[in-house]
């Protein structure tokens, strides 16, 4: 009697989503599925800022990984792993598990760099539900007041920022605000169009933010309840700023797991794999999401490929668990290419009753957008979370909340 084929998803990140949802496909087949991830919940980063920004409830923003591996007939394992030994096909986590596999499939995001104890970091995603609590409190309690620290002014550092500011301003409480953007380049938004960098700068200030750029944060120190913040260049060097609350928002690196693998990465640390998702030394490893990389396309660690690529992997992990049931590993040319988008669009909600859309050099902000955003959003979420978006009317798919409003 032939074994079954062991199919190991190792993190269930955005990309993982379509593979997870049809398991029930493999395993029907035999096939053994297993899902290695710590955390029961994947929180949608498209919709995380407007759950601070107070649009969206807790349970309108995840996706319950366990559930779907369970009604897929996979195993989920909630522990971290610790160890990919690709020489003998193995995932080790840190709970002394160990889990063959013949096929591997991996989606675990990115974590920010350098991460102080006395911060809240924006990756791994499921982090930033930590602000949510400081901000509820504080709007909860007349006469309250947040301080509060964001590092970096990319695009996910911006669009917090503004649907943190929109909230307290809808709220009447912009005065109870104390917000400090920090960003080591010239401007908040390095990379994307002058105008769109301008008009973001220009909200954040009108709703009293502060904004300090050419700045590097040397430290985040734990005081008290807060945090005491050290600035060390730009106008603000050697300052100092205590507050309740630091985000880390300073972009992605690869996660210690991959870097010590012994697979090929770049050097941020993020697995190198082909135009099939495959990876070039190892043909039963597939990467997707923020930690792969494909040599050639400079593309950002932004959900849109994540979600983009997330059918492709799906179609060549079956190509592959089809592949091995004849007893060979498919050939480069039998899988699917990942084809991306030419000019990657992005969309980002600013805490009022519109949203920025932009795609390289272009950008517009409107009140139209904000639906858009939200429908894209929305429509894609309910098919992994039925329970609070499964009977949305339309209306509700379209709806144009805001922060602020």
């Amino acid at each position: 009697m032939t074994d079954p084929t062991r199919l190991v998803l190792l993190g269930g990140g955005h990309a993982m989503l379509p593979s997870l949802a049809r398991a029930h496909e493999w395993t029907e087949a035999g096939v053994e599925v297993t899902l290695i991830d710590p955390q029961r919940w994947l929180y949608y980063s498209g919709m995380v800022p407007e759950y601070l920004g107070g649009v969206y409830a807790l349970d309108e923003i995840r996706i319950d990984l366990r559930r779907l591996a369970h009604r897929g007939g996979a195993t989920h394992v909630a522990a971290q792993a610790t160890e990919i030994d690709a020489a003998a096909r193995v995932v080790r986590t840190e709970d002394g598990g160990e889990y063959a596999y013949d096929l591997l499939g991996v989606d675990v995001g990115g974590v920010n760099p350098a991460v102080p104890e006395a911060a809240v970091g924006t990756k791994p995603i499921y982090r930033i539900r930590a602000l949510a609590p400081r901000l509820e409190h504080v709007l909860d309690t007349p006469g309250a007041r947040l301080a509060l620290t964001v590092v970096g002014g990319g695009a996910a550092g911006v669009e917090v920022a503004l649907n943190v500011t929109g909230r307290f301003a809808g709220a009447g409480r912009g005065g109870d605000l104390d917000l400090t953007l920090v960003e080591q380049s010239a401007q908040v938004l390095p990379g994307f169009p002058d105008g769109m960098r301008t008009y973001a700068a220009q909200l954040l200030r009108e709703r009293g933010a502060r904004i300090r750029t050419k700045t590097t944060v040397d430290a985040v120190d734990a005081v008290g309840d807060g945090a005491r913040v050290k600035m060390v260049s730009g106008r603000d060097g050697g300052a100092t700023m205590d507050v309740d609350a630091v985000l880390w928002a300073t972009g992605a690196v690869g996660a210690p797991l991959l870097r010590e693998s012994g697979l090929s990465t770049d050097e941020r640390g993020f697995l190198h794999v082909g135009p099939s998702l495959r990876t070039p030394t190892h043909p039963r490893i597939f990467a997707a999401g923020d930690c792969a990389t494909i040599p050639g396309l400079d593309l950002d660690k932004v959900g849109v490929h994540a979600v983009k690529q997330g059918p492709l992997l799906r179609r060549n992990l079956e190509r592959s668990v089809r592949g091995l049931a004849r007893g060979a590993v498919p050939s480069e040319s039998d899988l699917a290419a990942f084809r991306p988008y030419p000019v990657a669009p992005l969309l980002l909600s600013t805490g009022a009753q519109e949203a920025v859309w932009t795609a390289g050099p272009l950008w517009v902000a409107h009140s139209g957008l904000l639906r858009l955003k939200h429908w894209i959003d929305r429509r894609w979420i309910r098919t992994y979370a039925p329970a609070a978006w499964g009977q949305a009317s339309w209306s509700r798919l379209f709806g144009a909340e805001a922060a602020s409003a």
